[in-house]
């Protein structure tokens, strides 16, 4: 296995450590959880990089790339989810989406092709990527000299950061969808009636 595709694996494991991050309350808890979220999102820019400037680009990389970013953001919507911000119906356009286009993967690999991330598709990860982490750096910030004051959110939290959640949640929800949009009507040779 090469270092490109160590590096996805890498992602997947760090989605429990998040989550334990996260959910377990102990001091500077969320500064944690925002150090592995970064960490974990670098590795997926370290491995893209790697991959195309050393010509590591694999058929399982096009395949798991994908779905280890996927892992990593749903994890981080859920987290967010978790503290009592309601984006139920975000995270079900974005489920519905990540199921899509798993499932024109699939047909693919029985076609004989492997449908790799495309623009549009990196786009939307990448924005997904930047407001939750955002959302990890405020809560890390917000979380003074280690005191755990964030542990009945929303009731102490600032409500501006509710709003900036709120937006920030449905302009991925948006993009997702188009993104979905993109990737069905490219694939749609795949999952036409012949």
């Amino acid at each position: 296995m090469n270092l490109p595709n160590k590096l996805t694996v890498f992602r997947f494991i760090c989605v429990p450590f998040l989550f334990a991050a996260s959910l377990i309350q102990f001091r500077y808890h969320w500064v944690v959880a925002l150090l592995i979220y970064f960490v974990a999102c670098m590795s997926d820019k370290a491995d893209g990089y790697i991959a195309r400037k050393n010509n590591l680009v694999t058929d399982f990389g096009k395949l798991m790339d994908p779905l280890s970013d996927k892992s990593l953001v749903l994890a981080a919507f859920l987290i967010q989810m978790n503290l009592g911000w309601h984006t139920d119906i975000v995270i079900m356009i974005m489920m519905a989406r990540e199921f899509l286009v798993a499932g024109m993967r699939m047909a693919a690999v029985n076609e004989g092709e492997v449908i790799a991330a495309n623009a549009f598709g990196k786009a939307k990860t990448f924005l997904q990527m930047s407001t939750t982490g955002i959302t990890f750096l405020i809560l890390a910030i917000l979380e003074k000299d280690g005191e755990i004051i964030i542990s009945t959110l929303p009731t102490t939290a600032p409500r501006w950061l509710f709003v900036y959640c709120t937006i920030a949640f449905w302009i991925d929800a948006i993009v997702t969808l188009l993104s979905g949009i993109k990737y069905a009507k490219d694939g749609w040779h795949l999952i036409k009636t012949k």
